[in-house]
């Protein structure tokens, strides 16, 4: 084979490369989304406690408000459709790390969704439903 058909065929492995690389799918979704949500601040219970020490956590998150942004995140950035009740827990403390699940409705089935908490000011990431 000569010089010139080696080149010719290198060019068009070059070229069919280039055109495999700008396909027209879509770019699959983060797998996290950050959302801000103002934490609430929770009041100890009132009542006598022995010892004077009290188990309420400080900040939390309204859980109301999370369900209704973790739906509008699974909507909008995940794209998902179909998305119907979303439960989080109640008391869950402001604290960068932590973690916890809520639970969505997709399509009729049941999922979870991993909230990971990354900052002491009411931010958090919301996983893919899994």
């Amino acid at each position: 084979m000569s010089r010139r058909a080696v080149a010719t065929v290198g060019l068009c492995c070059a070229a069919f490369a280039v055109l495999a690389a700008c396909s027209d799918s879509p770019v699959p979704a983060p797998a996290t989304k950050t959302v801000t949500v103002p934490p609430t601040t929770s009041t100890p219970a009132t009542g006598s406690t022995s010892g004077g020490s009290s188990s309420a956590p400080g900040r939390v998150f309204d859980p109301r408000t999370m369900q209704a942004d973790v739906k509008k995140v699974l909507t909008e950035t995940y794209q998902l459709k179909d998305v119907g009740d979303v439960l989080c827990p109640s008391n869950q403390t402001v604290k960068d790390g932590g973690t916890f699940s809520c639970t969505v409705q997709v399509g009729g089935e049941g999922k979870t969704v991993t909230i990971t908490v990354t900052g002491d000011d009411g931010r958090y990431e919301v996983g893919a439903p899994g």
